[in-house]
């Protein structure tokens, strides 16, 4: 009787962690029902109830872990409350869904306000715990309530102040890759934004997600945009991308003929929709884009032009607002240019060697931050297991002084023998 008391408390502390897990994965499986069946009220409801029950399991578990005298018990506390972190997180996810679907704007920013101060509390509580699943999440989360606010500079200060965990999930990268390449490209940091929403399309799933996928890949062409680049052509044609970029494919059309006219009633007749996608305060930004595409064309097609030309090709009101739009460019060096401001003409310069400039510079720049980013992902990858290397070497150690007794004849091992005895005797 005794020794079965003693193996039913043995295996009460992993019962109960089962059983936690359980009721945890059970509560997120609900919550996930409630939100597919558009019932945000219920769903952000339980979800709450749920965050509130598997914060005491782990504050239980915890404690156990700490008061149990035995390593075994407090690694087993350990890793009782591990097992719940990334349910926590999924739940946490499911809420900030929830609250988002609630109906009305006022519902849903009274019900995202109430959330910041119990998502801050939380992320500093899984920094302490180094619970990497709700750290990485909880961030995310913050980042998305922020943007969806239009509060980017506190979405700057959040990014700049907070470190986001290396041993993060691949899907929760992406995701703090793409709030990032946004923020940047909101705060005019091209460079930065570009490089971010291309590391999260490369690293993004290409068998799911792609709602997601979408939304970077309009934000990255935006961005491209914005640098003055056209994006390739077979990049709006990809399989289930076709409908959803066909805008953006109208827009950059625009921009690559450098047509003022066309890009404004472009933009006005896809309005709604570009206030639908988030892109529309950047794509405002083209305006200047397109004008400096066009003088590019004008400079290529004529040596000597007028202004009054220079506004009727670029849609512009007079040749004063033209006037000043190519004194702009030619200070930016988009063109090597002369304006006569007494004749009112513009006079092309000889072309210029295209590597005596920076452009050279910049594209190689890019292409090796490519290359370490690429390298460092690969380090950062390469984990082996501790004291392997230990292993290694007592393995090589062991076969190679068993080799040294194989190399041995039979006749050297008599001889040794033989010489044990006498000495013995």
């Amino acid at each position: 009787m005794e020794v079965e008391g003693e193996e039913e408390t043995t295996k009460e502390p992993h019962l109960i962690a089962a059983t936690r897990e359980v009721e945890g994965w059970l509560l997120s499986l609900s919550v996930r029902l409630l939100w597919r069946d558009q019932k945000a009220a219920e769903a952000l409801q339980l979800a709450t109830q749920s965050i509130a029950i598997l914060t005491t399991h782990l504050q239980d578990a915890t404690s156990h872990g700490a008061v149990a005298g035995a390593a075994s018990s407090a690694r087993g506390g350990l890793s009782a409350a591990a097992g719940l972190y990334p349910l926590l997180a999924r739940i946490y996810r499911y809420r900030s869904l929830a609250a988002e679907g609630l109906g009305s704007e006022e519902l849903v920013s009274h019900a995202v306000a109430g959330l910041r101060t119990d998502m801050v509390a939380a992320h500093r509580m899984a920094c302490l715990r180094r619970d990497v699943d709700n750290q990485a999440t909880l961030l995310n989360l913050m980042l998305n309530d922020l943007l969806n606010a239009d509060q980017v500079e506190q979405a700057q200060k959040l990014l700049s102040n907070s470190t986001f965990p290396d041993a993060a999930s691949n899907n929760q990268l992406c995701r703090y890759l793409y709030h990032s390449g946004r923020i940047q490209a909101l705060r005019l940091d091209y460079s930065s934004s570009f490089s971010n929403l291309s590391q999260c399309l490369r690293k993004a799933p290409t068998n799911t997600a792609l709602g997601f996928r979408i939304a970077a890949q309009r934000l990255l062409v935006v961005v491209q945009l914005l640098m003055g680049e056209i994006p390739d052509r077979n990049v709006f044609f990809t399989e289930g991308m076709r409908v959803e970029l066909g805008p953006y494919m109208k827009i950059a059309q625009a921009v690559r003929r450098g047509d003022l006219a066309n890009f404004h009633s472009t933009v006005s007749s896809f309005a709604e929709r570009l206030k639908m996608d988030g892109t529309y305060t950047l794509i405002s930004r083209l305006a200047h884009s397109v004008v400096k595409a066009g003088l590019r064309k004008l400079k290529l097609s004529y040596s000597r032009i007028s202004l009054d030309d220079v506004a009727t090709r670029l849609g512009l009101p007079n040749a004063t607002s033209a006037e000043f739009v190519v004194a702009k460019a030619v200070r930016d060096g988009v063109i090597d240019a002369t304006i006569d401001h007494e004749q009112k003409y513009v006079q092309s310069h000889d072309l210029v060697d295209v590597y005596a400039t920076t452009e050279p510079t910049e594209a190689f720049h890019r292409r090796i931050a490519y290359c370490l980013t690429t390298h460092n992902d690969a380090v950062r990858g390469m984990r082996y297991p501790p004291d392997a290397y230990k292993k290694q070497l007592e393995a090589s150690r062991g076969l190679r002084g068993k080799g040294k007794d194989d190399d041995k004849t039979d006749e050297e091992k008599a001889a040794e023998l033989e010489d044990e005895l006498d000495e013995d005797y």
